[in-house]
C-alpha cells in the first residue's frame, strides 16, 4: 500500500473516531437535560417556554437557529451573573435588600390596593352634594370697578402742606365733573395730578373690587361700598398716606358659577380623596393585620441623627499638601 494512502486512511479514522466521541459526548450532555430545557448553568436551568418569553419580549427574535442561540446565550450570561453575585453575597446588600422590598410593596399595592381604587366612582349625587355644600367657592361677590387719583399726603405734614394739598384735591375733583362721560375713569387727570404710579396712566385704573375689599386702602373701601352710580366720584378721601379721589367706572352683580361647568373638577377631585382615604385605610388595615405597632419612646427621644453637613463642619482640615 503506498505512503501517501496509509496517511489518508490513518487521518480518516482519527477524524472518525473524534467524531464518534464528540457525538457520543454529546448524546450523554443532551440526555441530563429534560425536554422541556434547553439549557443549564450551575444549579439553574433554563426552559423553552422561559426561552420563548424572553424571545417574545424582543422585537428583532426570530426562529432562526443563529437568533435563538443568541438570545440563549444572553440568558445564560444573566443567569451566570446572578448565580456569581449570590456566590459573592451581594444578595446581602443593603441597597439590594431595600430594592427587593420596594419591588415587594410595590407588586403587593398593585395586587391588593390598586384594583380596588379602580372600582372607586363617583355618583351624581356626590358630585351635586358637594357643589351644594362648597357654594360659596363657585360664588363670585358683587364687585365694583374703579378709579383713583392720589394725591401723596405724609401723616406728618405740616398744616399748610395738608392745606395745599387739599385744595389740590378739590380743583381736581370738578375737573374730574366736568369730563365727558366717555372719558374712561379720570382720563388723562390721572396722569397729570396722580402719585399712584400703578394706576395713573390708565385713567387711574385699579380693576374690581368686592364689597369691604382687604386690599384696598381702608378708607377707599369704605368710601367704594357708599358709591352705587357708575360715573359717580367721591369727595378728597383721606387714605393711610395721602387724599384720594374715588371714582367708580362700573358695577357687576353677584355670580354663581353653574353646576355643569365645574362638575368635571369637583368628580375628580372627590375621586382623588376617595382614594387617598381608602389607599390610608388599606394601610391602616395591613399594619393592624400583622402586629400591634411596638415603639421604644426612650430610645426614641434619645436618638440623634447627624447630617452630613455636621460631619463636615466637625471634620479636621485636610493636612497641607
Amino acid at each position: 500500500m503506498p505512503k501517501e494512502r496509509i496517511l489518508i486512511y490513518s487521518s480518516l479514522l482519527t477524524i472518525a473516531l473524534a467524531g464518534a466521541g464528540f457525538y457520543a459526548f454529546k448524546q450523554f450532555s443532551d440526555s441530563r437535560l429534560s425536554e422541556d430545557e434547553v439549557a443549564r448553568i450551575g444549579n439553574s436551568v433554563i426552559t423553552a417556554d422561559q426561552l420563548k418569553a424572553y424571545m417574545g419580549q424582543r422585537s428583532s427574535a426570530s426562529n432562526a437557529l443563529d437568533i435563538k442561540k443568541q438570545l440563549l446565550q444572553e440568558m445564560i450570561e444573566r443567569e451566570a451573573l446572578i448565580a456569581t453575585a449570590i456566590d459573592e453575597g451581594y444578595e446581602q446588600d443593603p441597597a439590594v435588600v431595600r430594592a427587593l422590598e420596594n419591588a415587594l410593596i410595590a407588586r403587593f399595592r398593585e395586587r391588593q390596593l390598586n384594583p380596588a381604587i379602580e372600582r372607586i366612582r363617583v355618583s351624581e349625587d356626590q358630585v351635586s352634594r358637594y357643589y351644594q355644600d362648597n357654594i360659596a367657592r363657585y360664588t363670585t361677590p358683587a364687585q365694583k370697578r374703579a378709579a383713583i387719583i392720589k394725591f401723596e399726603l405724609a401723616d406728618n405734614a405740616l398744616a399748610a402742606e395738608s392745606k395745599r394739598v387739599g385744595e389740590l384735591a378739590h380743583r381736581v375733583q370738578k375737573l374730574a365733573l366736568s369730563q365727558p362721560e366717555a372719558v374712561r375713569g379720570f382720563g388723562s387727570l390721572a396722569a397729570q395730578y396722580s402719585g399712584d404710579q400703578g394706576s395713573r396712566y390708565v385713567g387711574g385704573d385699579i380693576g374690581w373690587h368686592a364689597e369691604q375689599s382687604q386690599s384696598l386702602d381702608p378708607a377707599l373701601a369704605a368710601a367704594l361700598s357708599g358709591i352705587t352710580k357708575p360715573g359717580e366720584i367721591s369727595a378728597p378721601i383721606n387714605g393711610r398716606d395721602g387724599l384720594y379721589l374715588l371714582k367708580l367706572m362700573d358695577i357687576r352683580g353677584e355670580r354663581i358659577t353653574p353646576l355643569e361647568s365645574v362638575a368635571s373638577n369637583i368628580r375628580i377631585q372627590l375621586l382623588q380623596r376617595m382614594r387617598m382615604e381608602h389607599g390610608a385605610d388599606w394601610l391602616k388595615a395591613t399594619v393592624a393585620s400583622v402586629k400591634p405597632a411596638v415603639v421604644n419612646e426612650s430610645v426614641l427621644s434619645q436618638m440623634v441623627v447627624v447630617r452630613d453637613e455636621e460631619v463636615a463642619a466637625v471634620r479636621p482640615p485636610e493636612l497641607p499638601q
